[in-house]
């Protein structure tokens, strides 16, 4: 089957998008790769809502897969001066359909390259994230080095992979994941 990229859309997070978020922010399958995995309160994610809507370094964007949510995908530190950011981002709905990551990655790197002009894009992978790993590969993002022992997480430290995604290498892998998209190579 194949997907559609014109189906799916990336639009700014809304107050009505938040139960859906807290939902998918809390299940075990979301909070065992992020930072921080304790339960999130109502009330802490109301104020993480509140905060984004006056940060202009931050930008909170949803996946939409035919008006259905499917993901998020947060940039942060926008540094302008530098034309950098970090990013995080993760398909909430376990039924979403088959490249929806790809499809979210595609839209969510052109809106930051294009729209905000930026150049670097930096990710933290927490090193036992195989599959984010190999989705930042994908996507064209290089290793930039290793946090050893950076995390604490399940009563371990965890090594972290910083990786970083240029708006030159970009313009290069995006023809051809929009190509494997399609069913091409």
């Amino acid at each position: 089957m194949m997907i559609n990229k014109g189906d799916f859309q990336l639009m700014p997070i809304r107050s009505e998008d938040l139960k859906t978020v807290l939902q998918w922010r809390n299940s075990k399958r979301i909070k065992s790769f992020m930072y921080t995995d304790h339960q999130i309160t109502w009330d802490e994610h109301c104020q993480w809502f509140e905060s984004l809507k006056t940060d202009p370094l931050r930008k909170t964007f949803l996946l939409h897969h035919k008006n259905l949510p499917l993901g998020l995908v947060n940039f942060t530190n926008i540094n302008k001066e530098n034309a950098r950011c970090y990013w995080g981002f993760y398909i909430g709905e376990e039924t979403a359909p088959k490249g929806s990551g790809t499809i979210m990655g595609i839209l969510a790197l052109d809106k930051i390259i294009n729209e905000v002009g930026i150049n670097k894009i930096c990710a933290e992978v927490i090193h036992t994230n195989s599959g984010s790993l190999g989705y930042h590969k994908k996507l064209g993002f290089i290793v930039e080095g290793r946090f050893v022992e950076h995390v604490w997480k399940d009563n371990q430290y965890l090594d972290v992979i910083p990786m970083a995604l240029f708006k030159e290498n970009w313009a290069k892998v995006r023809i051809q994941l929009l190509a494997d998209l399609k069913g091409g190579t």
